[in-house]
């Protein structure tokens, strides 16, 4: 979650288990206890109750450990599941005085011969909640003054079933908001009736959980925003043509889609729905199937792709969804495979009575008319659909300028942000001055009033930057690349992206160089008046099955949002499309370049645990991601599988808000007593400054201070 403050807890061996406790950090007035992590050394049990069933192991586990019958008596299993290890993994939540506690949460995992193996607890203790002050409604008003200020939204109260009051908010939501009363943890370990705010915006697919005090303060934010047969390309058009595949065929006895991939209803060419995702075109954004189309009776899309036309005509319509389609059904099938099933959260119409929430599918938008050179992906909890988003992306080519107009005349290739006023091809004019302090991360103190901000990228978002300039008065903005020499790219918007209302552009780090040398130069941000042809997303494996890996971490560890966990789930994203496709680059066929989206290749990648800062979670996750394909190498392709299970089954061991360590550790986990595995999963991460002894705090101002280790832990 968003926090303002972390604190990291480091417990001693104990017994036969070593206790550690998550790194989590809490806005004032929460819980502020860290999850407390107990697992099994070798050959050992945390706890044992042979014959029992694997709910009675836990209960009498926490009961050993101290938790008090009421406490006990609070707790409802919600997910129970067996891995391919023999492994039952439980998760319990906690229900007080017909409240949901936030928060509140026991994990444990009870092997066949009745042991505990690993527990992580971040359970509260038992009170009668006090009385909120304020109601539903306000509590809907104080979160949207939180997450979205600039939006004067008005509310009508629906109706109420159970805890949760459902209002109508207008055409600015994907779904209805939502108020849900729950039981507050707080820190004097006393429990308050709160509330906990779901806002789903519809242009933007911003998924926000804002849990209200109940004096109508808010505690916490958390953002939680990737015989039928297809003519797809398995990985890009970069990587070789279409290739005609069959879907599963129908088996109930076993598999991931035991139904097969396509539904029973009535398809068409830009409208595919199954069992496992519903892929259609959005072009005009309001996120609902386009109409049009035409009917597929019987299940072949067969539709050929012409890359030299754009996007939007007809038959490369199809293609997207027909690929969209396909590659969203690949990835829950090879997930299920690792552990991602239903007893684990996974997306699914029907769960064929093998645990989880049903009623789920991934909604996948191909071409969304919301935006440009991203993607996105929306995890509501178990139950409800998540949300897929896949834009076009600016194809090769110069599609913006900035052009100096004295003291010299010449003109620099510019990318233009997803984000601010969208430049036309008359732009904006003014003297361009650089700010102080260069790079934008704070407030801008030099005179950039009226005039272009000259930022250099880093440190930050790039919504910062833009936000700061604002905030000092700039009409526009020019971000100066920090590597790649020619090297240009399309600006994300970050968090502050949103309240950014001017322009932005990014030139290169050479041509940033020279402009920053001109004595007072006066320059015109614009867009040309020719563009390149886009190229379309949902033909990217590496996009669509990173985006569908933010929902797989949401849903197995949850808290993937904030300086580090956002960072773990963007590398963790990278990871599973590097796990499938089998090359360390992502997105070079989506990006137009070779080396991809990222900084650099993750084979013989440069930075290291010491470069996390808390800038900017993709750059902070590339660390992840790094780790994840050293292990790829050390496994070598053929026991790739191997080490998916692991990452995948790991994350049955790692709480919520998790740090590097935790990750590493619920891999580590998931290995098991395999020394040989153990070994090179410590190589990787100790290579990358996450070996023993390594830590990481989130301090006050969001940016995070690490103490790397480069050197391995010991392996049983």
């Amino acid at each position: 979650m968003p926090t303002k403050t972390s604190r990291l807890f480091v417990l001693a061996t104990v017994g036969t288990a070593l206790a550690v406790a998550a790194t989590v950090a809490w806005s004032a007035g929460l819980d502020k206890r860290a999850a407390q992590i107990e697992r099994a050394l070798p050959g050992r049990a945390l706890f044992a109750l042979p014959a029992a069933a694997p709910t009675d192991v836990a209960r009498g586990y926490l009961r050993a450990r101290g938790r008090s019958e009421s406490v006990l008596a609070s707790l409802s299993v919600v997910r129970a599941g067996t891995d391919t290890n023999g492994i039952t993994h439980l998760r319990f939540e906690q229900d007080v005085d017909g409240l949901e506690v936030y928060g509140a949460y026991f994990k444990g995992a009870v092997n066949q011969r009745g042991e505990l193996v690993h527990a992580i607890d971040r359970l509260a203790g038992v009170s009668r909640p006090t009385p909120a002050r304020v109601d539903a409604a306000a509590a809907l008003q104080a979160a949207m003054a939180r997450v979205h200020p600039a939006e004067s939204a008005s509310f009508r109260r629906i109706g109420a079933v159970g805890n949760v009051t459902t209002f109508d908010g207008g055409a600015f939501f994907h779904g209805a908001p939502t108020v849900t009363a729950v039981a507050v943890p707080k820190d004097d370990g006393s429990l308050a009736r709160g509330w906990l705010v779901e806002t789903w915006t519809a242009r933007s697919n911003l998924l926000h959980h804002t849990l209200v005090d109940g004096d109508g303060s808010v505690l916490a934010v958390e953002r939680r925003t990737a015989n039928d047969s297809y003519n797809v390309f398995i990985e890009d058009p970069s990587k070789g043509p279409q290739t005609l595949v069959d879907g599963p065929a129908p088996d109930p006895s076993r598999g991931p889609s035991p139904t097969g991939w396509l539904g029973t209803g009535s398809q068409s060419t830009i409208n595919i729905l199954g069992n496992n995702v519903n892929a259609y075109l959005d072009t005009d954004h309001n996120n609902q199937p386009d109409k049009g189309g035409a009917a597929v009776p019987n299940g072949t899309f067969p539709t050929v792709v012409n890359l030299t036309q754009s996007p939007s005509t007809t038959n490369n319509k199809a293609v997207a969804i027909q690929n969209l389609f396909y590659l969203n059904n690949v990835v829950h099938d090879i997930l299920y495979g690792h552990g991602f099933n239903e007893a684990a959260g996974n997306f699914q119409q029907d769960n064929f009575d093998r645990g989880g929430k049903p009623r789920d599918p991934v909604d996948a938008e191909a071409q969304d008319g919301g935006g440009t050179d991203n993607a996105n992906f929306a995890t509501p909890p178990d139950g409800r659909k998540p949300r897929m988003q896949m834009y076009l992306f600016t194809g090769p080519g110069q599609t913006h300028e900035v052009r100096v107009n004295s003291p010299i005349v010449t003109s620099y290739n510019a990318a233009t942000a997803s984000f601010g006023a969208q430049l036309d091809s008359t732009g904006v004019t003014a003297d361009v001055v650089a700010a102080t302090p260069a790079d934008g991360c704070t407030a801008i103190s030099n005179a950039v009033a009226g005039k272009i901000a000259l930022i250099n990228r880093g440190a930050c978002e790039f919504g910062t930057k833009a936000l700061n300039a604002q905030k000092a008065k700039a009409i526009g903005v020019i971000v100066a690349n920090n590597q790649g020499g020619t090297t240009v790219i399309p600006m994300g918007p970050g968090v502050d992206g949103k309240f950014v209302k001017i322009s932005a552009v990014m030139i290169s780090q050479n041509d940033g160089a020279a402009l920053a040398a001109l004595a007072s130069p006066n320059a015109t941000a614009r867009k040309l008046a020719v563009q390149p042809l886009q190229i379309d997303a949902s033909l990217d494996a590496d996009v669509v099955f990173h985006e569908y890996g933010h929902g797989l971490t949401w849903r197995m560890i949850g808290g993937m949002s904030g300086p580090i966990g956002g960072a773990l789930g963007e590398g963790t994203s990278d990871v599973v499309a590097m796990l499938i496709n089998g090359d360390d680059r992502i997105g070079e066929y989506s990006s137009s370049n070779p080396a991809g989206l990222r900084r650099a290749p993750y084979a013989s990648y440069p930075f290291t645990y010491a470069n996390v800062n808390g800038g900017e979670v993709h750059n902070d996750g590339e660390i992840y991601a790094a780790i994840g394909w050293r292990m790829i190498e050390l496994f070598g392709d053929a026991r790739r599988a191997d080490l998916f299970r692991y990452m995948v089954q790991g994350m049955n061991f790692t709480p919520s808000s998790p740090s590097f360590e935790n990750m590493r550790d619920g891999i580590l986990a998931a290995v098991g007593s395999n020394t040989a595995d153990c070994t090179l999963v410590w190589q990787a991460f100790a290579q990358f400054g996450v070996g023993a002894g390594s830590s990481a705090i989130i301090n006050a101002d969001s940016t995070v201070t690490t103490t790397p280790s480069f050197t391995p832990g010991a392996c049983p």
